[in-house]
């Protein structure tokens, strides 16, 4: 650890009650956790087992913050690991106002739309889970963007696969199901592609494979990896 940082701690928070979720995503952070800072991984031991609509969402936000009211002023900063505009987010940064705690709070859909914004001019697009036409998603892109229809975004395109599939499922579907959902953005143009879920760390591979096959080289973004990077750093800027 360089000596001239001062220690950051953090907490990195997946909503749903799936450890092997929160487990698949610690394996793909532990790496990258930047120097001086320490790393906590945390899932409410009840709740929904995947957050799919605004009833999950909030009802993973009442289940997490009866847990972590009273321990995150030991933290400097929270990631909340769920794709979306997760109402956590929100509740934390309220809690911290009120406690006057210092704490910042970064959910890995603003990290991970932002970098791509960042890596590219052209589109980017988001590989979701579910199925059906992600309107959730639809508007906290419009409203990040603010506009509803920038040609920069290629759209979120479902996979079909539930949240805890990702990491318990039959792992050939799920490969299977990741690469056709990557050919449809590539054919909307997308040149960078969002991972939609904490789930889905580690399955870069499988998406620039399926890109190719279709002649296109495409950058992936990891939001929680992306997340972990800046979120550290919006500490440290203070």
């Amino acid at each position: 650890m360089s000596s001239h940082y001062n220690a950051i701690s953090l907490l990195v928070v997946n909503p749903n009650s799936s450890s092997s979720i929160t487990r698949a995503i610690e394996r793909s952070l532990r790496p990258h956790v930047p120097p001086g800072t320490s790393v906590e991984f945390f899932n409410p031991v009840t709740g929904p087992a995947g957050i799919s609509d605004e009833a999950t969402a909030k009802s993973s936000c009442i289940t997490c913050m009866s847990e972590l009211r009273d321990r995150v002023h030991q933290y400097n900063g929270v990631l909340v690991a769920c794709f979306s505009e997760h109402p956590l987010i929100g509740a934390l940064q309220e809690h911290a106002t009120e406690q006057d705690i210092g704490l910042t709070v970064l959910g890995i859909y603003h990290a991970g739309v932002s970098t791509a914004l960042l890596r590219t001019s052209g589109k980017f697009g988001i590989i979701a889970t579910g199925s059906g036409v992600k309107t959730n998603l639809i508007a906290a892109t419009s409203s990040f963007l603010g506009s509803s229809d920038s040609d920069r975004f290629a759209g979120p395109i479902t996979t079909g696969l539930t949240v805890v599939e990702l990491q318990e499922g039959d792992q050939v579907k799920v490969k299977d199901n990741m690469q056709t959902t990557t050919k449809e953005l590539v054919a909307k143009g997308a040149e960078v592609i969002v991972l939609g879920c904490g789930g889905m760390c580690g399955m870069e591979p499988w998406i620039m494979e399926a890109a190719r096959e279709e002649g296109v080289n495409v950058q992936v973004v990891d939001g929680a990896r992306m997340g972990l990077q800046m979120l550290t750093a919006l500490i440290r800027g203070q």
